[in-house]
C-alpha cells in the first residue's frame, strides 16, 4: 500500500510540475508525506508511523485569510500493542491558512482548522473520532518552476478521547487553475417578436471610426490612460509623459537601491505639483528564468515603487502598478548590456 501511495504521489507531481502554471490562479494541490508521533492512548505498538496525503487549497483575495484548505490523509498500517489486531486511519481536515512572507521566496504560515479520523478497525481507546489541528510552517517558492516546497508542524487533538498527536509534513505545492480577469459577454440575438425569427444584425455601410472615448487620438484598445483631458498631449500609449526610471534590480530582488532616491523624489514631486495626475508603473525583465517567474518578479518590482512613491504623501489611488514579465524587451537578451536594458521600471503620467 505504501509503494502504491508514493508512486501515486510521484506521479501527481510529475503531471503537474510538467506545466507551466500562471503566476496568478485559484487553487493549488499539494501531494505530501507526513509522519505522526501519537500518544499512548491509541494503543499502537509504533508511536512514529508514516502517512500519505494530498491537499487542495483555495487562494482568496481581499481577505485575512489567505487559502481554505481541504486536505486528506491516509496512514500505513498499523499494528496494536500486545494484540494481533491492525488499524489504517484516514482523516479529513478542513483548515483556513495565513501567510506571512519573510522574504520573496520564503514565508511562515499558520494554519488552523476541524476534521474527521475513521479508525477502520478501533481497539483499546483508538476510535473514529473529530478532531482539531493547528500548526505552523514554511513555504519556499522555487524560483523558476512555479512550484513550493511545504513543511509544517501540526498538534492534532481527537475530541472523542481527547487524543493528542503530532504531525509533521513535507509536501510539494503546485498552482491550478489560471485567474481570468476579463469579463466575458453574451450575445443575445434579435427576435422578431411577430414573425417569431431570428433576425441579423443590420449593417451599416457607413465607415465607423474606431472608439476613442477621450479624444487623444488612441483608440481605447491601446490606450493606457484611457481619461486624459481633451486636447492635451499625448504619446502613443495615450498617456501625457513616459518617464524612464532607470531603476534597476539586483538579480531575483524586488528591492530598490538607495541610489535611487533622488529620482524617486523628482518624480514624486511632479506628481505633488500636479494634483490631477495619476501614474501607472510599469516593470519589466530580462529573459533569464521561466515566463511565470519573471510576470511575478515584474509584479513585485512595480509594487515596490509604488510603494516607494507612496512614502512622499502620493495617496495610492493615484498610482497603478502592472508587470510585464519579459514580453516588452527594448533591447537583444543574448548579452548583459542588454539584458540591463530590458530590467527597467517606467511611468506613464495620466492626466
Amino acid at each position: 500500500m505504501k509503494k502504491i501511495l508514493v508512486s501515486s504521489l510521484l506521479s501527481t507531481m510529475i503531471l503537474f510540475a510538467a506545466s507551466n502554471p500562471s503566476k496568478e490562479y485559484s487553487y493549488e494541490i499539494t501531494p505530501f508525506a507526513a509522519g505522526i508521533l501519537t500518544d499512548s492512548k491509541a494503543g499502537l505498538d509504533d508511536k512514529n508511523y508514516f502517512n500519505a496525503g494530498i491537499s487542495l487549497g483555495k487562494n482568496l483575495d481581499d481577505t485575512f485569510i489567505d487559502q481554505i484548505e481541504v486536505a486528506y490523509l491516509r496512514s500505513d498500517n498499523l499494528k496494536y500493542k500486545d494484540s494481533t489486531g491492525s488499524t489504517h486511519v484516514n482523516r479529513l481536515f478542513l483548515n483556513a491558512v495565513k501567510n506571512f512572507p519573510l522574504n520573496e521566496k520564503l514565508s511562515a504560515y499558520a494554519l488552523a482548522g476541524l476534521g474527521y479520523q475513521d479508525v477502520t478497525h478501533e481497539a483499546f481507546e483508538h476510535k473514529d473520532s473529530a478532531i482539531l489541528n493547528y500548526g505552523l510552517g514554511l513555504r519556499y517558492d522555487i524560483p523558476y518552476y512555479g512550484i513550493s516546497v511545504k513543511s509544517d508542524v501540526r498538534h492534532l487533538i481527537a475530541t472523542q478521547n481527547n487524543e493528542n498527536d503530532l504531525m509533521y509534513t513535507l509536501g510539494l505545492a503546485m498552482p491550478l487553475g489560471k485567474k481570468y480577469s476579463d469579463d466575458i459577454k453574451a450575445t443575445v440575438p434579435i427576435v422578431n417578436e411577430e414573425k417569431k425569427e431570428i433576425l441579423a444584425p443590420k449593417v451599416e455601410k457607413t465607415l465607423v471610426s474606431p472608439e476613442d472615448d477621450d479624444q487623444d487620438g488612441v483608440i481605447n484598445k491601446l490606450d493606457k490612460c484611457p481619461n486624459t483631458t481633451k486636447g492635451v498631449k499625448v504619446n502613443t500609449d495615450g498617456c501625457v509623459e513616459t518617464i524612464n526610471l532607470n531603476i534597476n534590480f539586483d538579480n531575483n530582488s524586488s528591492e530598490i537601491k538607495n541610489t535611487y532616491n533622488e529620482k524617486l523624489a523628482t518624480f514624486a514631486k511632479i506628481m505633488q505639483n500636479n494634483k490631477n495626475l495619476t501614474a501607472v508603473i510599469e516593470a519589466h525583465t530580462d529573459s533569464k528564468g521561466s515566463d511565470s517567474y519573471n510576470q511575478t518578479l515584474s509584479d513585485r518590482r512595480a509594487i515596490s515603487v509604488v510603494n516607494a512613491l507612496k512614502k512622499y504623501n502620493i495617496n495610492s489611488t493615484r498610482l497603478k502598478a502592472i508587470g510585464y514579465g519579459e514580453t516588452q524587451p527594448i533591447a537583444t537578451n543574448e548579452n548583459e548590456q542588454g539584458k540591463s536594458l530590458n530590467r527597467r521600471v517606467t511611468a506613464l503620467l495620466n492626466q
